[in-house]
């Protein structure tokens, strides 16, 4: 496979799983904020552009941090390359020059997805159902990736591809945990409800821990829960296994590979009260600068050798050079 075609289906992934996960979090935010007020509602806002990592950028556009331009910002706004359209228009670019990789069904329905969005008024969306809006993303985006599973071949595309998406999914339940463990408290339920369901992950929570509110369990599931999609151990072995389907030379591993398992390993094994004792927050931080060593090393190996460069889905769009 040409080193571009594996970039743009890396980079495919990773816009994706951005979009998706956008519109989870805008829209358990907005739910979350029918039922507070004011310093409440400004922190929950403020949170999702941590989560995304998209505080510096808003803040230089000096709007209001509220629902308002918050949603806008991130949903409509193409001058920002983490908005679900730019980032849904990117998905689509990276897909367009790599047809031969993927199935009729694939391209169009990320296609049909892409000029749905475009069609719609958004701004009149964001100001009477937002709602139907986010759902509408959420459920194209999981189409978008039932229709890879179903129709792509297990070949270098397909793990170029799966990478991109665990590795992105990776580090924005990081994030995640990393923005919302500070808040969550044994009698704070609706911090718990608006994490777990941010990760889409509510139920599955309860019939492992039943109704705990134990900040620890929250931490433990969507760190390490083995069977579960969205924790990062479960995105961590899927993108390992991605690396191992990709040769590199007869009987050698990849440095991204050799990386990414001692990260797993680490976290597989971890004791969270440990990690708990010794700061939480920190290990999480460290864990996110791990995964996106992970990333940077798969974009100088397999995409361009010699180079170093930041692979950052927020700043650097495929193709892009850094200045």
């Amino acid at each position: 496979m040409l080193a571009r075609h594996a970039e743009s289906l890396f980079w495919a992934g990773r816009y994706l799983e951005r979009a998706e996960q956008t519109a989870r979090l805008l829209d358990v935010t907005y739910h979350g904020s029918l039922q507070v007020a004011g310093d409440e509602t400004h922190d929950a806002w403020a949170a999702v552009l941590d989560i995304v990592q998209s505080r510096s950028d808003f803040d230089r556009h000096r709007r209001p941090l509220d629902e308002t331009s918050v949603c806008e910002f991130l949903v409509l706004d193409k001058s920002n390359p983490g908005s679900i359209v730019s980032a849904i228009a990117a998905a689509r670019e990276n897909f367009r020059t790599v047809r031969e990789h993927l199935s009729t069904e694939m391209w169009e329905s990320l296609n049909r997805f892409h000029l749905d969005l475009q069609a719609r008024n958004l701004s009149a969306d964001l100001a009477g159902e937002p709602y139907v809006l986010y759902e509408m993303v959420k459920v194209r985006c999981q189409t978008v990736s039932g229709v890879a599973n179903q129709s792509m071949p297990r070949d270098e595309g397909y793990s170029f591809l799966q990478l991109g998406w665990m590795i992105e999914r990776a580090l924005l339940t990081c994030r995640l945990l990393d923005v919302n463990y500070p808040t969550l408290s044994y009698d704070n339920y609706d911090s718990l409800l608006l994490t777990l369901r941010s990760a889409s992950s509510l139920e599955a929570y309860r019939r492992s821990f039943q109704s705990s509110t134990n900040p620890l369990h929250v931490a433990a599931f969507l760190l390490q829960a083995p069977q579960y999609p969205r924790s990062v151990l479960f995105c961590l072995q899927r993108a390992e296994s991605s690396l191992a389907n990709i040769p590199l030379a007869a009987g050698s591993r990849s440095r991204a590979r050799r990386m990414l398992g001692r990260i797993r390993s680490e976290l597989e094994f971890a004791d969270v009260n440990e990690l708990a004792s010794n700061g939480l927050c920190e290990a999480l931080d460290s864990l996110q600068w791990d995964i996106s060593e992970v990333a940077d090393t798969v974009a100088s190996q397999y995409f361009r050798v010699g180079d170093e460069f930041s692979l950052h889905s927020q700043f650097v769009l495929p193709g892009d050079a850094l200045v």
